[in-house]
Parts: structure tokens; sequence; C-alpha cells
């Protein structure tokens, strides 16, 4: 049999092989909105980043869980398991799943063997279904361990994720003794009523579990930072996102309300292409580099023509949408470093692969605040 690792790397592989684009549905960066939203993007980006530092008290933990599981009770009390897209299915057939036997005869009728992750399945329901009790809705959390963790040297140990974050945990700690003994943990960050029509509909647990207990030998890890962090705004970098956003807001707004290609797709170029240079380690020649991404990317020649004209006519804007989006990187990045800062006398603590201190990133107002460069970088080459 697969071992947890080996399962979750296999699934890994078969993502984004060519393209390394975040997965729809996940909270965005905040420096992304400006390819998003253009001018109004950004300053709403500004806005919630502003928003982070003055209430530290709502940032909360993103944790780096494998794989990422939905579960609750239906408007008839019956509880599932299920991941996002079976939760997404339009036909709701992804959610008629009520034992670890249907779990995995769902996903024999549709030809896909997804190994290991039966017997994670099977270990969690009893503790998941104990857990919650009383209400309807869904949570959706990631698995951080599904087999009891060992003490060594007062300190558990473990890693969801091949490409993401190691942890360590103080046995001694208050999350500490939440994990003890247990056979698995899952962190919750957000809940889904029960009559949501899609994942889109979930809203921020907050930092805490909800009306789930902790009850059984599955551990339900709230995602409220051990420590509040002390935040303050870096001035001379909030000036430089106000200028930039003046300077070029109007020129990134043209360049994105009357793109030749559909909204979402022109975007993406955009995003896929800032992923590929957090993944070389090198974020020098945006424009010129994006130019040339372009034109190397797999598209028709007559798309590929008309996009490199509009590029052309709006190498303001183009230029304009970098200025912003590193700009507000920059801004951004400066509240992560603090929140890594903080982080380090916390009982949790997270390493990338190099020994290299850190957590994946932390979560508030909607956004994700994440260090690209770090755990990012790691992760979307582990991806591709």
């Amino acid at each position: 049999m697969s071992t947890l690792t080996e399962v979750i790397a296999k699934s890994l592989r078969q993502l984004e092989k060519i393209n390394i684009v975040e997965a729809a549905g996940h909270m965005d960066h905040p420096e992304d909105l400006v390819f998003l939203d253009d001018e109004n993007g950004a300053r709403h980006a500004l806005k919630q980043i502003e928003a982070t530092i003055q209430s530290p008290n709502n940032i909360t933990i993103k944790w780096d869980g494998y794989p990422a599981l939905i579960f609750g009770r239906n408007l008839e009390g019956r509880f599932s398991i299920m991941d996002k897209h079976m939760f997404n299915k339009k036909d709701g057939s992804g959610r008629l799943v009520y034992s670890p036997q249907e779990f995995q005869a769902y996903d024999k009728a549709r030809g896909v063997n997804r190994g290991d992750l039966y017997r994670i399945i099977d270990t969690v329901w009893p503790g998941l279904e104990k857990s919650d009790r009383g209400s309807t809705g869904y949570y959706w959390g990631d698995l951080l361990f599904s087999q009891p963790l060992q003490d060594k040297d007062g300190l558990y140990s473990f890693k969801a994720n091949p490409g993401g974050i190691a942890y360590t945990v103080d046995v001694d700690s208050e999350a500490g003794h939440l994990l003890k003994g247990k056979q698995a943990g899952i962190a919750v960050h957000q809940f889904i009523p029960a009559n949501a029509m899609t994942t889109n509909e979930a809203s921020s647990l907050d930092g805490s579990i909800g009306n789930l207990k902790n009850n059984s030998e599955v551990a339900i890890v709230p995602s409220k930072m051990p420590v509040t962090p002390q935040l303050k705004i870096n001035k001379e970098l909030k000036q430089q996102v106000e200028k930039v956003i003046n300077q070029y807001g109007s020129a990134v707004k043209g360049l994105f309300s009357t793109a030749p290609q559909a909204r979402n797709s022109f975007n993406q170029l955009f995003t896929v292409y800032v992923n590929k240079k957090i993944v070389s380690g090198n974020l020098r020649n945006l424009y010129k580099d994006f130019i040339e991404f372009v034109e190397n990317r797999k598209m028709t020649d007559s798309m590929r023509e008309k996009i490199s004209v509009h590029l052309n006519a709006h190498k303001q804007g183009v230029l304009g949408a970098f200025k912003i989006w590193i700009a507000l990187y920059n801004l951004k990045q400066d509240v992560v470093d603090q929140l890594d800062n903080a982080a380090k006398s916390s009982p949790i603590k997270g390493y990338l692969d190099d020994g290299t201190e850190t957590q994946e990133g932390f979560v508030a107002n909607d956004l994700k605040f994440v260090n690209r460069m770090g755990f990012a970088r790691q992760n979307l080459a582990a991806r591709s």
C-alpha cells in the first residue's frame, strides 16, 4: 500500500504540469488583485493590508495540510466527507457519500483510484462524525496527519504536504495537549452552509472551530494564532503603493477593461507568469520577460497577434500593472515578515526544506499573506 507521502506526491505531480497557477476558489494574494480587478483591485488590496495591520486579532494561520477535506451534515442531518470538487459537482452526486465505502464507490464509478486516501477517509470518518453534532452545515479544513504522533525530544513533528511546511509542536503546549494520542488531526478554517450551492459560499471561522467538539480521536485544530502579533505599517512602502496606483491606475484599467480575450483568460496570463517568475527566484525584468512569455504561450496565432498588439498599445498599463504589483508585494511582505517574527515565539513552528523557520502563511480579510519567495516558491516548484 502506498504511503501518505507517496500518494500526495503522485497527486501533486498530476497538477498543472505546464502552467503553474493557483487553483480556482482559493483566496488571493493582495498583490494579485491588480491583475484580477485592475486599479480597483489594487486600492482594495491596500485597504485590506491596512485593515490587517490595524486588527491583528483577526489574523489566522494558513496551515499547510493535505488533502483539503469538507465534512459535515446536510439539511437532513446526514454526515458526509468529500473534497472540494465533489462538493461543487453540479448534479449533487458528490455530496451523496455517507460512509467510507460510498466514498470509494463514488471514485470507482468514475474510474478513479486515489490509493491511500481511502485509508485516510476510513481513519478520520468516525472521529469527524462524532465531533460534528447538533447542527447542519459543512466545515472545510486541511488534514495535518493521519497516524498518531510520536513525542521526540518534547516535540511532535509532521508534514502533510511533501512540497510544503514541516511542523513541530511543543508537546507541553496547549496545541500539543490537543494533539496528544490522536489518530489524526485536521485544521479547520471555513464553514459552508448546508444549503450552499458551491464552496464560494464558504465563510471564515475566524480562528475558531465553530460548533465542532474535540471529543474524538481526531484533533480539530483551530487556525487562530497562538500569539497575537503587534504590527506596524511601513509608511514608506505604503506611500510607494499609493504613488504608483495614482500614476498608473487609469492605464492599468484601460489595459484590462479592453483586452481582446476573455477577462479571466487575460488575467491568467499575468498570474501564471508571476508564479513562474517566483519559481525561478527572479522578480527582475518583469515587463521584458512577460512579453517573451506571451510570445511563447500556447494559443492560436491569431489570438497571440491580437494580444501582442493590445499589449503594445497599452505599454503603460502593462508597466504600471507590474509596478503596482511589486509595490503591493513589498508592503505585503513587510507584514508577512512581522508575522513570521511573531510566530517565532509560538509553540507551533514551521520549516522549509532548507531549514528556514517560517509558516506557510497567514489569512486576514479574505486574503492570504504568504512569503511567495519562501513557501510558495518551494510548493510551486514541487508541483511543476
